[in-house]
């Protein structure tokens, strides 16, 4: 075979990843990358979507390895540094992240990155950092009056943006400015589900919503339906730009039942989340807050 003949069939190979890859056959779309990285060892794309794979997977080790690859294959593809990004974030490691996220902004800057961001500062308690990096996505750090500041927030559909700056206001004690943010988030996710039933990921992120709005028995119910949607070929689930695990999905219905006193299923949730991820320093954390 020519080489010109390799590159051809690694293209070939790489657009039916993409396609099983979007129809969430990851294990499939797994064994065709691999195919096309042998017919062409130095394909930079082919290793990077290869890592979104192992993402997929919940393997995140092996994810950062790829992306770390197609990175020195190929310095000059953005993604790389997005998605190097989020891996870190995944691991903790927010130094490392918050550099790949800040290089991939200075290569093509946009609104998902900032937001990205934020979120940093936001894991690690740096609340007004995280707040000045919400509020310049959704307009807040306007130099316009307050009426003109407010129709930029109502206007901004960054999904990130909106969830995480709920919850900063949330932090700082303004609950009404906080709820309006969460109720955005909702509207959005309640028409999704309604289009698409079986959505796991828009239930979560109802479920999560209505649990910081302190209504439980609706955060419950639809936790519930995100775990029941759930699929055993993801692990790791992605709703614009913010993601969750599946142990994550069944500690925030362990944290959910323990605010109505459902003492052993809150127990028996939180076992389960530890089960898919007994390294993970959050949920042992969480197991002991509260109290098992």
């Amino acid at each position: 075979m020519t080489e010109t003949n390799r590159f051809m069939e690694a293209e070939q190979y790489m657009e039916s990843c993409l396609s099983l890859f979007l129809m969430n056959k990851i294990e499939q779309a797994l064994k065709v990358v691999d195919k096309a990285i042998e017919c062409d060892p130095n394909f930079a794309e082919a290793y990077n979507k290869k890592g979104d794979c192992f993402i997929r997977l919940g393997r995140i080790q092996e994810a950062l390895e790829c992306y770390l690859k197609s990175q020195e294959l190929n310095p000059n593809i953005q993604n790389n540094y997005y998605d190097l990004g989020r891996t870190y974030l995944l691991l903790g490691d927010y130094d490392n992240s918050l550099k790949n996220f800040q290089k991939a902004y200075e290569m093509k800057p946009q609104e998902d990155i900032h937001a990205f961001i934020g979120k940093i500062y936001f894991d690690q308690n740096m609340i007004e950092e995280a707040k000045q990096s919400f509020e310049n996505i959704l307009g807040g750090d306007s130099k316009e009056p307050d009426s003109i500041k407010k129709e930029l927030q109502a206007g901004s559909s960054n999904t990130m943006a909106n969830y995480y700056y709920a919850q900063v206001l949330q932090k700082l004690g303004k609950e009404d400015e906080a709820k309006g943010f969460f109720n955005r988030i909702v509207e959005k996710y309640s028409r999704m589900v309604k289009s698409k039933p079986n959505l796991a990921e828009g239930y979560y992120y109802l479920g999560k919503c209505f649990y910081f709005m302190g209504d439980f028995e609706k955060a419950e119910e639809n936790m519930k339906l995100a775990i029941q949607y759930d699929t055993d070929a993801i692990t790791n689930h992605y709703s614009f730009d913010m993601f969750y695990s599946d142990a994550e999905a069944f500690a925030s219905l362990a944290e959910i039942q323990a605010k109505m006193n459902k003492v052993s299923e809150a127990k028996e949730n939180i076992l389960k989340a530890l089960s898919l991820e007994p390294e993970n320093k959050k949920l042992q954390e969480l197991k002991l807050k509260l109290g098992f």
